[in-house]
């Protein structure tokens, strides 16, 4: 098992590390869905405004592109360097300006003084570019943005086109206009903000970094706590808890730590008074045996009667013995869920009133009146013979602990859904203090008394046991000199 010394470093950096990837996962997305949003608005403004330039310059230039006069015709030439310049001098952008007639075939390019294989004055674009006859055809087309490579540069551009048709009233469509626009400048401009985006990103994230592992040692701290206290309870020392405090999620796992600790120490309490509890009750009559063994091998007399005094009284505490052991089997089988329990439908008046006349003997011996109170058939779900039992050490019990002349009642009826046994005496009664205790193994009221009846300490919890098992619930309301009233409550069967 590491160290806490060793875990805690490891446990920090691991909520750093997980906080890092989140940042960066987080960065990234957020980082590229910004750059992507910014960067198609901006260049869908700059399509909006070149169409509105194109369209400009297709009007203004229609009526003289048309007249066919060829002094009008050789100052077109002039006038889109002019706009040219114009655009330029707006949007801080080098502008390509071409006039194609009908055919495709450029006419005028506001980069004349371009020659050679730059030159496009009298290419027909028409064959390269399908936007051309479209245009020319009357059909409406987006401007678009394409990356191109001039001449033998490595480096790719992003340029927008934007097409126009030149149209006049008569003719109809004589040409059209395309302008083409660098679009470095939002390049650049995007870079630019990506570089702002990551240093920011990065310092952030540094900046993040550093508070998350700072605020781990707050988080690690109670799981440092939790760590040692478990390695003590390992160790055998059960009574540790831990401080509850942190986040609200941490402080719940202290409580439910501090729960199980406490269920864990009661039970090992729990374990260590059983075993105690039966060394003793096993050992009362084993001794009670050893004495009585040793009085009949020293015993000088030969009368057969004081040898079958003995030997009864060797047989009491056998019997005892036995039904000390055949009751601790009985709590072991049901601990481990080795009791099968025999589901059926049971009738519980009748079985109520089968047991109390087995018990109406030992009523009458001490002079007890027996009184029982039936509803209707009450039918529920369980194993006959273990409900007997549980009914029948009740009552017994009752029987026990009520003075000669005194009354025991049962009554058996229904109460929101379930059977209810309902057994009362006028007995002794069990103070308030042993009142939470009564259904522990080993527990007597009066542990003098209780061996006087030759009681195991096992019964209550045995009927507790098993009514548990059959989903139902056993209580006791008790006044010392008063009685006690035990309730048996069984879901009816449906």
């Amino acid at each position: 098992m590491p160290t806490n010394r060793n875990f805690v470093p490891s446990f920090r950096w691991q909520i750093v590390i997980t906080y890092l990837l989140i940042i960066v996962v987080g960065f990234i997305i957020t980082n590229v869905s910004v750059l992507n949003i910014l960067g198609r608005y901006m260049i869908n403004s700059k399509k909006e405004t070149f169409r509105l330039y194109a369209n400009w310059i297709a009007q203004i230039i229609s009526y003289d592109y048309a007249s066919g006069d060829p002094d009008i015709l050789s100052g077109i030439g002039y006038d889109i360097q002019d706009f040219g310049e114009e655009i330029f001098n707006k949007e801080r952008e080098s502008t390509r300006i071409l006039v194609l007639n009908k055919n495709g075939v450029v006419d005028y390019d506001s980069y004349n003084i371009i020659s050679g294989p730059d030159s496009l004055l009298k290419q027909n674009l028409s064959k390269n570019f399908p936007e051309v006859v479209h245009v020319l055809n009357g059909e409406s087309v987006e401007p678009r943005e394409l990356y191109i490579r001039p001449g033998n540069s490595s480096d790719s551009k992003l340029v927008l086109y934007s097409y126009a048709p030149i149209q006049h009233e008569k003719h109809g469509i004589i040409g059209m206009v395309i302008i083409s626009t660098s679009l470095s400048g939002i390049e650049q401009m995007l870079n630019e903000v990506k570089t702002r985006m990551g240093t920011y990103s990065i310092t952030v994230a540094v900046l993040i970094i550093l508070t998350s592992y700072l605020a781990s040692g707050f988080i690690t701290q109670p799981i440092k706590q939790l760590t040692d206290v478990i390695r003590k309870m390992s160790q055998g020392h059960l009574d540790q808890r831990v401080k509850i405090s942190g986040s609200r999620e941490l402080r719940q796992l202290g409580e439910a730590f501090n729960i199980m600790s406490e269920k864990l120490e009661n039970l090992d309490r729990a374990r260590n008074e059983f075993v105690s509890n039966a060394s003793h009750e096993l050992k009362t009559p084993l001794s009670a045996i050893k004495v009585l063994t040793e009085s009949l091998i020293h015993m000088e007399a030969d009368d057969p009667s004081v040898y079958n005094e003995f030997l009864n009284d060797i047989n009491s505490e056998i019997d005892r013995l036995n039904t000390i052991i055949s009751d601790l089997l009985t709590l072991v089988k049901i601990d481990t869920e080795e009791v099968q329990l025999d589901q059926e439908p049971v009738d519980l008046v009748k079985l109520v009133n089968n047991t109390l006349r087995r018990l109406q003997l030992l009523a009458q011996q001490k002079h007890i009146t027996l009184e029982s109170y039936y509803d209707d058939h009450l039918t529920v779900s369980g194993d006959s013979v273990k409900l007997q039992q549980v009914v029948s050490n009740i009552v017994d019990n009752a029987i026990k602990y009520t003075p000669e002349g005194g009354r025991v009642t049962v009554e058996v009826y229904e109460n929101s859904g379930n059977a209810v046994v309902k057994v009362s005496d006028t007995g002794i009664g069990i103070p308030a203090k042993d009142l939470p205790h009564i259904f522990d193994r080993f527990f007597r009221v009066d542990k003098a008394r209780s061996r006087a009846t030759g009681g195991t300490g096992l019964g209550l919890s045995i009927a507790h046991k098993i009514i548990l098992l059959h989903g139902g619930n056993i209580r006791v309301v008790s006044e010392e000199g008063k009685g006690s009233i035990f309730y048996i409550e069984l879901p009816l069967k449906v």
